[in-house]
């Protein structure tokens, strides 16, 4: 992946906790074998098998554009687990009202519900638009007192987000440094 910090090596798609920066479990991606048909809503089928472990906890989960989805929201509420997680412009879970307009005022938000879902947009800067999806979250809050004025879902899911981040640079820094062929050892 050339925008990627390490764009070269072995995929591995982790669920760490967000207060400190410990692995709670990992998926080694080993991509399509040959003779499989090609893969449809993978970030769905790893978070599921990701969060197999913590069902019926009433945890949060924090996700990136990658893995959130409305149906992987409402399996995830079943099994007693809530999300936030941002989404990407060209799903087709996302209302023409939320999608980027240059009509729209600079930090301002637009609100959806559906259910126990809610769905924000807010723009970020002239034409730029963040869409996030919760089933944590249930009104209209936003921080009125600052000038950007942040709906209370994005500062929850800026607050949470980082143990990925933290977890992938630790790996980075800590990383063993011997050149081998076996893909086992480097894991």
């Amino acid at each position: 992946m050339p925008s990627k910090p390490a764009k070269y090596g072995i995929k591995i798609f982790w669920m760490c906790d967000a207060r400190v920066p410990y692995a709670i479990d990992a998926v080694v991606y080993t991509g399509r074998q040959p003779g499989e048909d090609v893969q449809k809503n993978l970030g769905e089928k790893i978070v599921e098998q990701l969060c197999s472990g913590i069902r019926q906890t009433g945890r949060s989960i924090t996700m990136d554009n990658f893995f959130t989805s409305v149906p992987l929201a409402e399996k995830l509420l079943e099994k007693n687990l809530t999300i936030v997680g941002t989404l990407r412009q060209n799903k087709a879970d996302i209302p023409p009202v939320m999608k980027k307009s240059k009509s729209r005022e600079v930090h301002s938000s637009e609100f959806g519900f559906s259910g126990n879902m809610t769905m924000v947009s807010y723009v970020t800067k002239k034409g730029k638009v963040v869409v996030l999806l919760s089933t944590m979250h249930d009104d209209k809050a936003v921080d009125d007192n600052s000038v950007k004025k942040k709906p209370e879902m994005i500062q929850y899911y800026n607050k949470t987000k980082g143990g990925v981040d933290t977890m992938d640079q630790m790996v980075r820094t800590y990383s063993c440094k011997w050149r081998t062929r076996r893909w086992p050892m480097v894991l």
